[in-house]
């Protein structure tokens, strides 16, 4: 019985090291790549002036057949997330007159964007979501809503597809940790990364975002 009781203790823990677990050991042996971050410009005359400060993004990549891993982590003093309320609807008229809180919240996340299209020779997309010839996938996670994909073909085109994806986060000791489990993509495909920083106010296209990266 005790045998029995360790084996089963054994299986627990190796289910558990999965490599969307960000503390699994696998994550050990994959090669770690620091990718500079850059502030987009302002958005709005209302935005406040925004400091750099989240120099860089830690890339790690497991490639299988169950596709490909990615592992993000970065420094954030602050832990910007909360659980989103279901919308109230209060009705007046024809109108709808009251408004969910979670349009006031700014959350932390991260995104990993690739093309949509196998890339030919070194030519990469636009980074502003691409364009209509060379579309984007973006695999965002957001610290309160969760993993969803979205595909964008340039500039105001993004939209959500309604399909989400496996991916982990976690917040420890001023850093978060973003696990994502995506379709596998040819060699030489390349990837950019995005961050958002909740406290500095970052939503939509005011973020960090790194320039694309093409992992061995």
């Amino acid at each position: 019985m005790r045998f029995l009781a360790l084996i089963l203790a054994g299986c627990a823990a190796s289910l558990a090291q999965t490599p969307l677990d960000p503390s699994a050991a696998e994550w050990k042996s994959a090669a770690a790549v620091s990718l500079a971050l850059n502030r987009t410009p302002p958005l709005y005359s209302t935005d406040a002036p925004a400091s750099l400060d989240i120099a860089s993004v830690e890339l790690r990549l497991l490639r299988g057949a169950a596709g490909n891993f990615v592992r993000l982590e970065w420094a954030d003093k602050t832990h910007d997330t909360a659980a989103i309320a279901k919308a109230e609807r209060a009705w007046q008229s024809e109108q709808l007159v009251k408004q969910s809180d979670a349009t006031n919240r700014f959350n932390d996340a991260c995104a990993v964007m690739i093309p949509a299209r196998p890339v030919v020779g070194d030519l990469s997309p636009s980074l502003q979501m691409g364009d209509a010839e060379h579309p984007v996938r973006i695999f965002l996670w957001d610290a309160a809503r969760g993993a969803a994909i979205m595909e964008a073909s340039g500039r105001e085109t993004t939209k959500r597809t309604g399909q989400s994806f496996p991916a982990q986060g976690q917040y420890k000791d001023g850093r978060w940790t973003v696990t994502m489990q995506l379709p596998a993509w040819p060699e030489g495909t390349p990837l950019a990364v995005a961050v958002w920083n909740g406290s500095q106010q970052d939503r939509d296209g005011r973020k960090y975002f790194t320039i694309w990266f093409r992992p061995r």
